[in-house]
């Protein structure tokens, strides 16, 4: 090791302390994560301003220079002079530049989430159809769901496709689904395709035996809103006349139950149950002994969360918890932390991505939107007939994953990734302003993700 050359702290280096004498030195840029003690500590600290070996050494015990060498290859320790921020423009450059070139090869569109209808038989508070005026009621046709279908299987041939079915109520269009499934069915006898897997989200109030069978005999994800108990759940989930759908709801529940099929519990947060989340699991868990559980992100409204991030954080943790303790999977925004950290991968443009392939959503009046949340900004929706990857749907996928300057100033940079493209087109229609309670979920949620052993 050179001992003339100077070596300095990065400037993505964050310390946390748990206990007397354990620290965990996180590096927010690659997600490397070194476990230390006081003395480590300092040796760190050590290297605030540029530092030769040979002065390191004249305060250290020359034992420290495997310590020290691992650190530089890990980078928390690096060059004097480097110009890590001027590094990472350059590397976030170049991975958009590549991830651009191979969409299409290496990263498919090969999942669509068709809007059957924008109708509903309940009247939810928190509905982001409603509160983002999407809601106008209509109904795609059939035509258009084959257009769709036509147009992923052109994408992904010879290959698994997903369809996942939404609305409102996508049960209202049960016709539709039917017709869906059987001409699925005809593109993978002709050989078009190789399979197809399928998922509705449902309030589940209409489902009956025969949906129920069905759904076992295709394999459906089938994912039914579910706030916790009957109190907790009408709170936000009601009809039109305000009468909460709790007891419809569960009565679906135990009939797809019943026929053992795949179901998938969604809990959705907002003010009036942020602090009962946790409680909210444990019911489910315990009382109605379902073991998958996804807690839906806070919907932006403006770009902005209406929930406190900390609280939020301190709920998804106790969710964690439970979930470990009764053998159940918990997926919610504190998944995406702990996959990176796992895996020490930044999750920069992952917008409505699952592995290698993305999901889109197909709207009622024909349109193909890049966003699965939010369906009607007009700005970034692309024709069935010419779509294009490199159109308005790789635009949206590849905003620009540090939007405020002081991200790079933040520990979670890249476990958070900025702001979602949904959040960045309201931002930049409305506040421009930071969202502090984002913001605070993923700072505080990622220290404890550093010492949580999923």
């Amino acid at each position: 090791m050179d001992g003339k050359k100077k070596f300095v702290r990065s400037r993505w280096v964050f310390i946390y302390k748990r206990g007397r004498d354990d620290f965990a030195v996180l590096n927010s840029k690659n997600l490397e994560v070194f476990f230390a003690d006081q003395e480590v500590v300092d040796l760190i600290e050590y290297f605030k301003k540029p530092r030769t070996m040979n002065e390191v050494f004249s305060f250290f015990n020359s034992k420290s220079e495997s310590i020290i060498t691992k650190l530089i290859n890990t980078g928390f320790i690096v060059l004097s002079g480097l110009d890590e921020s001027g590094d990472l423009r350059k590397e976030v450059i170049l991975e958009e530049k590549n991830r651009r070139k191979t969409l299409g090869i290496d990263s498919k569109l090969n999942s669509l989430r068709i809007i059957l209808t924008e109708r509903c038989n309940l009247n939810c508070s928190y509905c982001f159809v409603r509160n983002r005026e999407m809601k106008k009621n209509n109904d795609i046709s059939f035509a258009i769901i084959k257009k769709g279908v036509d147009l992923l299987v052109s994408l992904n041939k010879k290959e698994d496709i997903e369809v996942q079915f939404f609305g409102g109520e996508p049960l209202l269009r049960w016709d539709l689904i039917l017709k869906t499934i059987s001409y699925i069915g005809r593109l993978i006898d002709e050989g078009r395709i190789n399979n197809a897997y399928y998922g509705i989200t449902t309030n589940g109030i209409l489902i009956n035996q025969e949906k129920s069978r069905f759904f076992k005999k295709y394999n459906f994800l089938v994912s039914v809103s579910l706030d916790g108990w009957e109190e907790l759940h009408n709170l936000n989930r009601y009809d039109i006349n305000g009468k909460g759908g709790f007891k419809n709801t569960l009565r679906g529940l135990k009939v797809i139950q019943k026929d053992k099929n795949e179901i998938g519990i969604l809990v959705t947060p907002d003010k009036n149950n942020i602090e009962r989340l946790s409680d909210a699991c444990k019911y489910i868990i315990n009382k109605l002994g379902f073991k998958f559980i996804t807690i839906n992100t806070p919907q932006p409204i403006k770009g902005n969360w209406d929930v406190d991030g900390s609280v939020f954080s301190q709920q998804i943790k106790k969710c964690f918890e439970v979930a470990k303790k009764h053998q159940a999977v918990i997926n919610s925004f504190g998944t995406r932390v702990l996959y990176a950290l796992n895996d020490k991968k930044s999750l920069i443009f992952s917008c409505s991505k699952f592995g290698n392939n993305f999901t889109a959503t197909l709207t009622p009046q024909g349109k193909l939107s890049p966003c699965i949340v939010s369906w009607h900004h007009g700005d970034f929706l692309d024709s069935l007939d010419k779509f294009s990857y490199q159109g308005a749907f790789s635009d949206w996928k590849f905003k620009s994953p540090y939007y405020f300057k002081k991200c790079l100033n933040c520990p979670a940079m890249n476990v958070c990734g900025g702001p979602c493209p949904l959040e960045i087109y309201e931002l930049d229609k409305f506040s421009k302003k930071i969202d502090h309670q984002r913001c605070k979920f993923f700072k505080d949620f990622l220290e404890w993700a550093i010492w949580f052993k999923g």
